[in-house]
């Protein structure tokens, strides 16, 4: 957690003025708590470019970082020497609207918003809750008592749009603790957004191979909003099939690889090895070569161990990672490849069980720290899990 300390020019004389819930936090609030965006936010001079495109080398795209709005929950942290948040002894306090400085231009630096009173308290930030695209879960979040909804009663609120709905892609940080001063502002410094879905491309350097259509199998279009302990799927969040056209068809360029990106989507699906194959994800890759259609089944699994014939097991779609598919060729054969990457930052990882449950929230204590592994496919398995 980050202290700061802002010029005293940003307090107001008169000390602290309690604002209503939900007041957006203008520019004579007092009590201030500055802040700055980072992660999935992007920043200033691209987030807000037309079309879905990528800038300066970023994997995520422009509709894909956007924040059309952004809420501060605010809860009061009853032991501030314990850990972050107590899911049952944390209270509500308020919801904050941030100001973002208009919806054309909106400011990533800069922001901040009124607590209201002294004290020590955790908030997490929730970007693009849209009444019209999600009518219960903003109003779940405006149903929160003060004194009485908790940490955990917050963690079990569920959202129902589409993940592919953009731009405005729901977006949270983690909690983050600090106290408010009468004297001092506080600055929490670069708050992380993460977007709570994830996202699969595929990318073909398969010279005569030409992909035609993709199915998704077992995606999920429902979610918790903040997850960090429901580490197997739900299976009520489960929407079936998602066919996807894939148009003009990829073909197979090795020294150009042609992409299908930005296009599939789903909400995190945890489902483990103590789970059935009918409720993991996979996703059917249907391709033409010398004139024969074809479909392969990629699988999302890793070996277990780096053993020798270690078993696979399912490494889920965690939120916020981009799982790349890519298609070439080995001698004339096949291969499928799936890399793993932070969506903001682009570095490649492999997520093995530990690390997806230790960091299901989806959330690292800053971007680009991630594990580096190397895994050996089972023989006879043509899906590869690759770590550069």
């Amino acid at each position: 957690m980050l202290y700061g300390v802002l010029a005293a020019g940003l307090l107001a004389l008169g000390g602290c003025s309690p604002s209503s819930v939900d007041e957006p936090a203008g520019a004579d609030s007092s009590c201030r708590v500055a802040f700055r965006l980072g992660g999935a936010a992007g920043n200033a001079s691209s987030r807000m470019a037309d079309g879905e495109s990528a800038t300066g080398g970023e994997l995520q795209t422009n509709l894909e970082k956007q924040v059309n709005s952004l809420l501060a929950v605010i809860f009061t942290d009853k032991d501030p020497s314990g850990e972050t948040e107590d899911n049952d002894k944390d209270k509500f306090f308020r919801t904050v609207k941030i100001d973002l400085g208009g919806e054309t231009d909106p400011v990533i630096d800069d922001l901040s918003f009124s607590i209201g009173d002294e004290g020590d308290y955790l908030v997490i930030f929730v970007a693009n809750v849209d009444e019209t695209k999600d009518k219960a879960l903003a109003d779940a979040l405006a149903g929160l008592e003060k004194g009485e909804s908790t940490v955990g009663d917050f963690k079990k609120l569920e959202v129902s749009q589409l993940p592919e709905t953009k731009p405005g892609m729901l977006m949270t940080s983690g909690f983050i603790r600090f106290r408010s001063s009468l004297i001092d502002a506080v600055d929490l410094g670069t708050v992380y957004l993460r977007r709570i879905m994830s996202r699969i491309d595929i990318i073909n350097m398969a010279e005569g191979v030409t992909v035609t259509r993709a199915v998704l199998h077992n995606r999920t279009v429902k979610s918790l909003l903040c997850n960090d302990e429901t580490l197997q799927v739900n299976e009520e969040y489960i929407g079936g099939t998602e066919e996807y056209t894939i148009e003009p068809a990829l073909a197979g360029n090795l020294d150009n690889p042609t992409k299908y990106e930005a296009e599939i989507y789903s909400y995190e699906q945890l489902a483990n090895k103590s789970q059935s194959e009918r409720v993991r994800p996979s996703l059917d890759i249907y391709y033409t070569k010398d004139g024969k259609q074809s479909m392969h089944t990629v699988k999302l699994e890793v070996p277990e161990s780096d053993a020798e014939g270690a078993s696979l097991v399912p490494i889920g779609l965690k939120r916020n990672n981009a799982y790349l598919i890519y298609i070439r060729t080995d001698a004339g054969d096949i291969r499928f490849t799936i890399k793993v990457e932070d969506w903001v930052e682009g570095e490649t990882f492999t997520i093995t069980d530990e690390e997806l449950s230790e960091g299901a929230f989806g959330i690292p204590t800053a971007p680009g720290e991630v594990s580096i592994g190397d895994w050996t496919p089972e023989e006879g398995d043509d899906t590869d899990i690759e770590a550069n």
